[in-house]
């Protein structure tokens, strides 16, 4: 009945903040099994069967009412526009098997549309009626307005513990550290979410010391200037691919920092080169001296619009790899 698959897609917008794209899966399995979203205010009498697991392993992309027991990790809140309304949303990561101190645990990240004013840091709660969301291989778990959070252990939701400052060289693919960086880039820029409902104004940059550099993406405003040395406490190391980068959100605490015998921009700036060997999967302005080896350009058509591509090889001391340009060459392409 095409009345009763426009309301699931209506329920699942409205009660959970799920776009009628990334519900598609959901309102085919649920029609397939003959069963439909049940509102928060019990208006159906369909009965849906809880997945009540003890791991997130456990769980699969396609899993909706979800029950487990995790302990809150962290706890950040950021404003979203969603449908032209600005509304608050809570995100951070959760972690399983929160009762055995030396058991093994999984991490995922976790979206709270609600948001809970019962969610905090620190905290084990019992998690009834989320849902699992998986984009691009990698799982994490939607809170949803319906969803019911009982507080096993209280948390305090504070920030997240001081560290004492790494190396960039040393900052791990995941976690919360502390670091002291000189800013070598910063530039604003938007999040457009895939829904269309809006954008996030977030700010995007490097920070480098004597050891190596880093991304940054920060969900607050970050008004420092290139050049200015910070302490950043309680970033999170999100990893793309092989590429780790640090997302400073509520309660990051970014300040400027005072080291005499600190390397200055120009010397920083100087050792951002990398060579082709230390290239990873996922690295962003990356600066390189390279000879090019093969280039070739292609054509197509999108949108009626022509369009080129150039593709080909590049090389130096330490290795060769393929390179893409979409744009117009810095140089004429006679020289090639």
């Amino acid at each position: 009945d095409a009345g009763e698959i426009a309301e699931a897609f209506a329920k699942y917008e409205e009660e959970f903040y799920i776009p009628p794209q990334d519900a598609m899966r959901s309102v085919l399995r649920r029609f397939q099994s003959g069963t439909t979203p049940t509102p928060s205010g019990g208006g159906s009498t369909t009965t849906r069967q809880t997945k009540k697991v003890a791991t997130l392993s456990e769980l699969t992309g396609s899993d909706r009412d979800v029950e487990i027991e995790v302990a809150i990790v962290s706890h950040n809140i950021r404003d979203q526009m969603i449908r032209g309304e600005e509304k608050q949303i809570a995100f951070g990561m959760l972690e399983d098997n929160p009762w055995e101190e030396n058991g093994q645990r999984t991490r995922w990240d976790y979206k709270d549309w609600g948001p809970h004013a019962n969610l905090a840091a620190g905290s084990i709660v019992r998690i009834e009626g989320a849902s699992v969301n998986e984009y691009n291989g990698k799982m994490s778990l939607n809170i949803n307005q319906s969803t019911r959070i009982v507080v096993l252990k209280e948390g305090v939701a504070t920030t997240v513990a001081s560290n004492d400052p790494i190396d960039i060289s040393n900052i791990p693919k995941e976690g919360y550290i502390c670091v002291v960086g000189r800013v070598l880039a910063s530039r604003p820029d938007q999040i457009h979410r895939k829904d269309g409902s809006g954008s996030i104004d977030v700010v995007r940059g490097r920070l480098a010391d004597d050891t190596g550099t880093i991304g940054f993406l920060s969900w607050e405003p970050f008004d420092h200037e290139v050049g200015t040395l910070v302490k950043v406490d309680g970033a999170q190391v999100r990893s793309f691919r092989d590429t780790p980068e640090l997302n400073f959100g509520r309660t990051t605490r970014v300040e400027v920092y005072h080291d005499a015998n600190f390397a200055d921009l120009e010397t920083l700036s100087q050792n951002t080169l990398t060579n082709v060997a230390a290239l990873r999967d996922g690295s962003r302005d990356v600066d390189a001296i390279v000879q090019i080896t093969e280039m070739t350009k292609r054509t197509f058509d999108r949108d009626g619009e022509e369009k080129f591509l150039w593709s080909g090889q590049i090389a130096d001391p330490t290795g060769r790899c393929r390179i893409s340009i979409w744009d117009a060459l810095p140089f004429d392409e006679n020289e090639l």
